[in-house]
Parts: structure tokens; C-alpha cells; sequence
């Protein structure tokens, strides 16, 4: 297989100038970030501290770590801050400067340029579709993972929504661990994910010394334009890995957001009962729209096949975008073919839209 062209969703700016249309009038679907926007007490942290960027920042995240080390019940030297997670996969490959890398396929894209930009390999690991879900084989998996110096997994995995259980997990874990590969587990989804923490690893980097755990805050926090993002693993990795980065790669502005994010209970509680209710809401009418096959969401996003309604993801996210509504077309995930789009769950009024306009198109093809 080759790699696709480099794409990501949240592309508002282009799409505000080839349908020339105002950016406060779309309607963001392609980027799975929280629908309520900035909490205020963030948004004030940020706004509190302007006056700081006349200095540098605090190049070791002290107070971001600790307010994460506490939010997750582990000791600050066990935390590294970054550019995004993003920029922390970038390190782990550096880090690590794999032959070989296992994939699961489809998922997120960056893994995969992170592990050619310093020379490595991939080997896919194809997600197969069963149902209403696509689903992995652990076993196989595991068998993939000898000869393997390193494999991501996104817990749940994004676009698919896949989601690993944690004894499944801990297999791997040991696999790996026995085959000498390194595991990073991205848990950036985990909070949209009801019981989500019964899902997470991060209690077992004390006990392994080939695990990193990756952590967002711009999906839950709607952050995505100040980049702030963290790895959770055992202290002796974590060291090494600050040896890597860049000494002010987080700004002052993104560690008071930060702080101020993970210090914010209310909201990420009205969030996840938001999520939960509306995604429910639009598979459920999803569903109903002849042609359209949704797969069961785990996070707040769906992934929905159009083969059968005869419509390329392409074409479809052309013509919503002419309205205003930005939808993700996968075709440049690994893996995906031209059938796929990616639907991130919003508020109920702008979901509602989102399906009126889906059914107006498609009943139009029907005549």
C-alpha cells in the first residue's frame, strides 16, 4: 500500500475560501472536537494570561504536568507535555528510530509519517468490518507484533471507533514487552467513551517500560488551535524523551489553558452527557437515510458507509460544504475506500441540520 496524501480534518479556512462563505457560518463536522466550545474558565485563563508572552515559557511545564499527574493519579516526573500529541509521536519515533512499525489500519495518519520521516517501515494491521463495527483480532495482532520495534494503538480508534479492552490490552503489553516492541496506546477519544477509564492503561506504566500513553486535550476542550497534548509513561522514558524535544515547544497561553482545562469538572461531565445523547441521536437517524450504513459509535464521532446510496465521500463532502456543513471524507485513511465519511457528533439543532441536508440530497438522487 502507499501512503495518501497528507489530510486532516478541521479544514474551515479552506473551505470559507473556495465556497465563499463566512467562517462563522460553517458548521465543522470533519474535526472531532467538543461542540460546546472553550470552557469560560479556560477561555479566562487564556485571556489572564496575555501578559506572560513577554517572557518565555516555562519550558518544563511544571505546573500543566502536575495538574495532569494529579488529574490521572501519577507523579509529575511520569508526565511529558507537547506541541499537541502530535508532536510527542514525533519524539517517540525519534526516540525509538524503529525498523519496523505495527499499524492498525485505518487510523490516524500521523503515526505513519511520524515512522517515515526518520527512515522506518510499516506493517498494516487491517481492522475488519463485522457488522455494525470493525473489529480486531488480538491474537493476530499479537502474532503481528514479533519483528515489530514499535506498534500504535488508538483506544478508541479514530475513524473506525474501535475500542480495546483492557485485557486485551495487557496481552499485548506483555507481547510486546517479550518481543522487545515498544507500545503507545493514544487514548485522545477515552473521555467520550462511557466508562472510558475501565479502558485506559495509564495505571500500568509503573510496571512497563514500553509504554507510552498519549493524551489530548483539543478534542474535550475544543483547544485545537493553542496545541497542547501529554504522554504518561515511566519515568526513566519520560526523561529521555525531554532530552528530544524542543525546550519552549508549549506556550505560556497553552499551559494556563491547559491547567485550567484539567481543573474543569462541570464542563467535561456536560460534554460527555452531550455526546452521549446526540450521537445516539444522529445513528439512530443516520440509520433511517436510505443508502447510508453508520458503524456503532464509541467516541464522539461516526464513521458511515455510502456504497450503498451510490455517493463517493468526495462528492458528498462537496456538496454539504456548498451549505456550509464539513463533513470528513476518509479516503485518505490508510485502508479506507472511497465510501467513508466521518461525522463528528454536535449539538442537537446543528445535527439536525446535518441530517435534513443528508436527506434533502439523497431523496433528490431518488427522485
Amino acid at each position: 500500500m502507499h501512503e495518501k496524501e497528507r489530510i486532516h480534518g478541521g479544514n474551515v479556512y479552506e473551505v470559507a475560501r473556495k465556497y465563499i462563505i463566512d467562517l462563522e457560518e460553517i458548521l465543522d463536522f470533519s474535526a472531532s472536537v467538543s461542540p460546546l466550545g472553550v470552557p469560560e474558565v479556560v477561555m479566562q485563563a487564556v485571556k489572564n494570561s496575555l501578559g506572560t508572552i513577554a517572557h518565555y515559557p516555562d519550558s518544563a511545564c511544571k505546573d500543566f504536568r502536575q495538574a495532569a499527574a494529579s488529574e490521572l493519579g501519577v507523579g509529575r516526573e511520569n508526565i511529558l507535555a507537547g506541541n499537541g500529541a502530535a508532536e510527542i509521536i514525533y519524539l517517540i519515533v525519534r526516540m525509538i528510530l524503529p525498523r519496523y512499525t505495527l499499524i492498525p489500519i485505518p487510523t490516524f495518519s500521523e503515526y505513519g509519517y511520524a515512522v517515515r520521516s526518520v527512515g522506518g517501515k510499516l506493517k498494516y494491521f487491517e481492522l475488519q468490518p463485522e457488522g455494525s463495527r470493525f473489529v480486531i483480532s488480538i491474537d493476530d495482532f499479537c502474532k503481528s507484533i514479533r519483528g515489530s520495534d514499535l506498534a500504535f494503538i488508538c483506544n478508541p480508534n479514530n475513524p473506525t471507533g474501535t475500542l480495546f479492552d483492557r485485557n486485551d490490552l495487557q496481552e499485548i503489553l506483555e507481547v510486546g514487552k517479550a518481543n522487545h516492541c515498544f507500545i503507545v496506546v493514544d487514548e485522545a477519544y477515552l473521555d467520550f467513551v462511557k466508562g472510558g477509564s475501565d479502558h485506559s492503561v495509564v495505571n500500568q506504566v509503573f510496571h512497563y517500560d514500553n509504554l507510552l500513553i498519549l493524551k489530548s486535550l483539543t478534542k474535550v476542550y475544543s483547544l485545537p488551535g493553542l496545541r497542547i497534548g501529554y504522554a504518561i509513561g515511566h519515568k526513566d522514558l519520560i526523561d529521555k524523551m525531554n532530552t528530544l524535544r524542543d525546550p519552549w515547544s508549549v506556550n505560556s497561553l497553552a499551559q494556563a489553558a491547559g491547567v485550567a482545562a484539567l481543573t474543569e469538572r462541570d464542563y467535561r461531565t456536560r460534554l460527555q452527557e452531550t455526546i452521549w445523547e446526540e450521537r445516539q441521536y444522529l445513528y439512530e437517524e443516520i440509520k433511517k437515510l436510505p443508502g447510508l450504513k453508520p458503524y456503532i459509535p464509541t467516541a464522539n464521532f461516526l464513521l458511515v458507509n455510502t456504497c450503498e446510496a451510490g455517493i463517493t465521500a468526495s462528492h458528498l463532502q462537496e456538496v454539504l460544504a456548498r451549505s456550509g456543513l464539513l463533513i470528513r471524507d476518509c479516503t485518505s485513511f490508510q485502508g479506507m475506500g472511497p465510501y467513508f465519511i466521518r461525522i463528528a457528533v454536535r449539538t442537537r439543532l446543528e445535527n439536525m441540520r446535518l441530517i435534513h441536508a443528508l436527506d434533502a440530497y439523497i431523496s433528490s438522487l431518488r427522485g
